[in-house]
């Protein structure tokens, strides 16, 4: 009942909000995929049926019974939206609501690329685009650790809402509170996981990832709705479980969908004290974990943070299995070092900026940093001869694809469009202990001009319903205090 409740609340309480995201990313999908949204409804309907048998089924199992309260909270996010709707008179029915609701569509957005591959294979209507850009990063004289994540989407998503989830649900197994009891997360209306994702737990982790791209289509065949779980039930269900990096990737394994295949990291603050020689940092601080279809790796990365301090990543697989398999590699002939893990232009601006990185200050320039017209690294004619002019706004750590030139030339990967990094999040040792982050909202304007609706050259699929026309905002402090409600939009 509680997680029932809490959707219901969110629901009808953000409804305005759920409704104009929905208008501006879902709304008339379906007109150039119908194929994919009539495979879709079958699809949603066997994997709920799967879902519901196996929490039926093990109901004195801890990630089934947690699983069970996501599908609950999903519930009660749409009958909360659909009280809101009613009591606002909204009446409107579109196409895409025959297939799943608008919670459901809303939720399963971001793993939207990877099941129109699995579902219409055939489909020219996918698009490539790289999703943000993260580093964990601990200051050379171990006084603070860093982590640190922007989101790269499009422009019509901008409506955010920063949210903080406390739950009072306990483990079967042990009768006491679950590690991730309580979570903040920037996040989306409608959403009940971050999306980013970006969220410090109440358990003592830092989770984040950046999206990895599977090239290699026969990988999906493997895919099927009565045996997996989709990628952001799994990651809610790690996020309240785990009670470190190794356990965490272990229960996101379990029913792997394939879907949204992403590099995750785990950060267990637990384990860093202030002030302790880099190199003495302690096994299990930093987990990674990379995802493809069938196949889960993850290792403790630690060493890497003790030899250089840092932690980028920028949308390459770092272990070699996944960036094999996945046909990454296999792009390097046609792209050059674009697909690269340690040559690509992110990885070469980490390296060499990483070592500005001296506060909460100098992390959040480099985050929101992009001066593509200038920076060398910024340049795309060393990875496409035909790229004219020859820089391009999203080689860069805060992508602007909007700053390319309308005139200009670009291959498909470096193309003009309203997209580009829309955010920038970062904790450290002391905030992460409270919940508590410094964001921002919006493309970066440190090294360029504001993004402004009215001039930016969008179409009438750019729909930015409930958006400023001006995005120039400073970041805030998210501070929670007890027992109010706070919804940061």
């Amino acid at each position: 009942m509680e997680a029932y409740m809490a959707g219901v609340l969110e629901g009808y309480i953000t409804g305005g909000l759920i409704h104009m995201y929905y208008l501006n990313t879902i709304d008339g999908y379906c007109a150039k995929r119908k194929e994919f949204c009539d495979a879709l409804k079958h699809f949603h309907k066997t994997n709920t049926a799967f879902i519901d048998t196996m929490i039926k089924s093990h109901a004195n199992d801890d990630y089934w019974h947690q699983l069970g309260l996501v599908y609950d909270q999903m519930r009660g996010l749409e009958a909360g939206y659909a009280d809101w709707k009613a009591d606002n008179n909204v009446t409107e029915h579109t196409v895409e609501m025959d297939v799943i609701s608008e919670v459901w569509w809303l939720n399963m957005m971001s793993e939207g690329h990877e099941l129109e591959a699995i579902l219409t294979p055939n489909s020219t209507t996918i698009e490539y685009q790289d999703h943000c850009s993260a580093m964990v990063k601990v200051l050379p004289d171990g006084s603070d650790l860093y982590v640190t994540h922007n989101t790269w989407f499009k422009y019509n998503t901008m409506l955010r809402v920063h949210k903080q989830y406390s739950f009072a649900f306990k483990s079967l197994a042990t009768g006491v509170l679950i590690p991730g009891h309580s979570v903040s997360m920037s996040s989306y209306p409608g959403s009940i996981f971050s999306g980013d994702d970006y969220y410090v737990l109440s358990s003592g982790l830092v989770v984040q990832e950046t999206t990895n791209n599977n090239y290699n289509k026969s990988l999906y065949a493997s895919v099927r709705p009565n045996q997996v779980v989709l990628e952001f039930v799994r990651n809610v269900a790690a996020n309240r479980l785990a009670t470190g990096g190794r356990q965490w990737t272990d229960i996101f394994g379990r029913y792997n969908s394939g879907t949204y295949n992403n590099q995750f990291m785990i950060v267990d603050y637990k384990l860093f004290t202030k002030g302790t020689p880099v190199h003495s940092l302690p096994d299990n601080l930093l987990w990674v974990c990379e995802q493809m279809p069938g196949t889960i790796t993850a290792a403790d990365m630690t060493k890497v943070l003790r030899d250089t301090t840092y932690w980028g990543s920028y949308n390459v697989p770092y272990f070699q299995n996944i960036y094999n398999m996945s046909d990454t590699g296999g792009l390097v002939q046609q792209w050059g070092t674009f697909f690269s893990y340690n040559e690509t232009a992110r990885a070469r601006i980490f390296y060499r900026d990483q070592n500005t990185v001296t506060d909460l200050s100098t992390l959040y320039s480099l985050m929101r940093s992009n001066d593509f017209q200038h920076d060398p690294l910024s340049q795309c004619h060393q990875y496409h001869q035909e790229c004219q002019p020859g820089y391009a706004g999203q080689l860069a750590i805060a992508a602007r694809h909007d700053l390319n030139s309308p005139t200009g030339h670009y291959p498909y990967i470096f193309s003009r469009n309203i997209a580009g990094a829309i955010d920038a999040k970062l904790t450290d040792k002391d905030m992460a202990a409270r919940l508590e982050m410094l964001a921002v909202s919006g493309p970066t304007h440190r090294q360029q001009p504001p993004f402004r609706w009215s001039t930016s050259g969008a179409g009438a699929d750019d729909r930015h319903t409930g958006q400023p026309d001006v995005f120039n905002f400073k970041p805030i402090y998210t501070k929670w205090y007890p027992n109010k409600w706070i919804i940061c939009v």
